[in-house]
């Protein structure tokens, strides 16, 4: 039977002795934006944590420059709602209005912090976005073309102490567009204050202590400028122009040779073969395997007329020749990143299929080209990238997870593990693992070099795999996960592929055979 998991975070919580936290929320309004309310309704209905009381001033809103309200309404009408609905903070979060003491207390919005100290046992918390406040959060990094953005939780443990992050996480800007930039970031930022508080409970003050100081230069201003939006409409209209002047496509490229179980790419891929799609399609995610000294290379191909990817596959001679692609796997729903592993003498490919919502193990029945469905290992999850692990006594699987209802994958790595194979799939206590744009996502198999673990992960800022992000893996148990970045791999032109390399973002190897994909944008005419 599949393990059958639901949200992001999947952990059940087993009955647990100590009481729960008891938070006090101190708002500037009863009128919150709607992610934050959606934030501590989460919270209340936890099995960690409840809202004690809840307290609401009568603050009214500050209103954007009316070029900003106007530009506002522009960008909701083409890219969607931004999640800063106001809802009633007091009608939609279950409270009590309870006396005593509190563990947490909460500031949202223009709250001072100083009036709330003293009351809460774990001090004064709030929502942080790099010295913004939370009306403009997302709003920055857009109009000043920021690549980056920033959400964590601000602690303050007493009086006169620095303040510390009790989480911090790291998103990808979206540069045309404040409304699609918001909704993603405050989505994943309505998720933190249900994970923090419950690592809070597990762990206690201890934990606490040990987050890392919030540095004074960390704090920003922003000042909204009419110019700035003129910088806005300066990169819409020239993206409008590079999509009309330009296909832009993954294609594979490949080396044979080299030491084995070293990865080595240089960043113009010189020295690999290139095999580049027609051009109304792209090639990507490649997966390697050599079987009786040949090398066959299973991939995502993505018709731009259908928009759904299947499996194919190319062999790959000695002479350096390569055979026509052969569509291996198909469904009714997009698969790619097609992940192979062997296991008990069978040879198994799980292709990525978080549209249907699931982690799908395809069995070879007929080397190359036919697969037959053995099981289903997660049911009800949106996992991209699945990449398995044997390590010790146990299976891994890392894959990144979108936050809430976030179409965002880039983000949040996470962590399942089981005995077997075929066996029974549990999230690690601590996922997600990593939030972190610039080094979550996996990039391809993992590997041992010199006597150590190493993950390939995808560089996902200023854009979607921009490049490789090698890392060392120092911890890996049910209870604990640390890795440290040792290397980059960001492409460079190198004057032979039309306006040179944008992007890589998958790694692997079978023997002698590197496989890596990349990014390019080729003229129409």
């Amino acid at each position: 039977m599949a393990a059958v998991v639901t949200g992001q975070n999947s952990l059940a919580l087993a009955a647990d002795p100590r009481p729960k936290l008891k938070i006090g929320l101190f708002a500037d309004a009863r009128l919150q934006p709607r992610w934050i309310v959606e934030a501590f309704a989460k919270v209340a209905l936890s099995e960690f944590a409840e809202i004690a009381c809840l307290a609401a001033g009568d603050a009214r809103a500050s209103r954007l420059p009316w070029p900003w309200q106007l530009y506002a309404k522009l960008d909701r009408w083409a890219f969607g709602a931004d999640l800063t609905e106001e809802l009633d903070l007091v009608e939609h979060v279950p409270h009590a209005q309870e006396a005593g003491d509190l563990d947490v207390a909460f500031a949202i919005g223009g709250i001072d912090d100083a009036q709330l100290d003293g009351i809460a046992r774990y001090g004064v918390w709030r929502f942080h976005f790099n010295g913004e406040p939370e009306a403009l959060a997302g709003l920055h990094e857009v109009a000043r073309d920021v690549a980056l953005a920033g959400s964590g939780l601000r602690v303050r443990l007493a009086c006169g102490a620095a303040p510390r992050l009790a989480y911090q996480s790291w998103s990808r800007t979206y540069p045309l567009s404040a409304a699609r930039n918001r909704g993603q970031l405050l989505r994943k930022t309505a998720e933190l204050p249900w994970r923090a508080l419950r690592e809070l409970h597990r762990s206690g003050h201890g934990w606490l202590e040990q987050c890392r100081a919030v540095q004074l230069s960390e704090e920003k201003n922003c000042e909204l400028k009419t110019k700035d939006l003129v910088g806005i409409g300066g990169r819409i209209l020239r993206r409008g122009v590079e999509k009309a002047l330009h296909v832009e496509q993954w294609f594979l490229a490949w080396r044979l040779g080299g030491r084995r179980g070293a990865l080595s790419i240089p960043p113009d891929l010189a020295g690999f073969t290139r095999v580049v799609p027609p051009k109304d399609r792209t090639w990507a995610d490649p997966f390697a395997i050599e079987k009786g000294g040949r090398h066959f290379v299973f991939f995502e191909e993505l018709p731009f007329a259908s928009r759904k990817a299947h499996i194919a596959m190319i062999e790959i001679g000695r002479d350096g020749r390569w055979s026509a692609p052969v569509r291996v796997l198909e469904r009714d729903y997009h698969l790619s990143y097609p992940f192979l592993v062997e296991s008990e003498g069978q040879l198994y490919m799980i292709p990525e299929s978080a549209q249907n919502r699931s982690v799908e193990l395809w069995r070879c029945v007929d080397f190359p080209l036919r697969w037959k469905l053995e099981r289903v290992l997660l049911e009800g999850v949106r996992c991209v990238d699945a990449t398995f692990h044997r390590c010790a006594d146990r299976w891994w699987m890392f894959a990144n997870c979108a936050a809430g209802e976030s179409r965002v994958f880039d983000d949040e790595l996470h962590l399942f593990h089981a005995e077997r194979l075929l066996g029974e799939w549990q999230p690690h206590r601590r996922n997600p693992v990593k939030s972190d744009a610039r080094c979550a996502r996996p990039a391809g198999q993992l590997y041992w070099h010199n006597g150590a673990l190493y993950r390939p992960a995808q560089i996902c800022v200023p854009r979607y795999g921009a490049g490789l992000s090698i890392n060392r893996v120092l911890r890996l148990t049910p209870q604990e996960y640390a890795e440290r970045q040792v290397e980059r791999v960001l492409p460079a032109s190198s004057g032979t592929c039309g306006d040179g390399l944008l992007g890589i973002h998958t790694v692997n190897r079978a023997g002698y055979l590197t496989v890596v994909d990349a990014f390019a944008r080729r003229r129409r005419i």
